[in-house]
């Protein structure tokens, strides 16, 4: 049956990629306050006041920019 069992891995993926995200999230957490902690002069080029996300949105945001790369290849 390979169409059960690639049915099966698809819906295990999801699974893996939620996990990985919930792993690495408090990382990117401890990263992006770290970096708002750091002195105006030392920060990558930031994003206006209005225009920048929490340190919760910046970290989910580079959860789900980066892990889909474990997934690669």
């Amino acid at each position: 049956m390979p169409g059960r069992n690639q049915q099966t891995h698809r819906k295990g993926e999801p699974l893996e990629y939620r996990f990985l995200v919930a792993v690495s999230f408090p990382i990117f957490l401890v990263g992006a306050v770290l970096g708002r902690l750091l002195p105006t002069s030392q920060r990558a080029a930031e994003a206006p006041m209005d225009a920048r996300l929490s340190v919760f949105g910046e970290a989910r945001a580079a959860a789900e920019t980066y892990v889909p790369f474990a997934f690669m290849g």
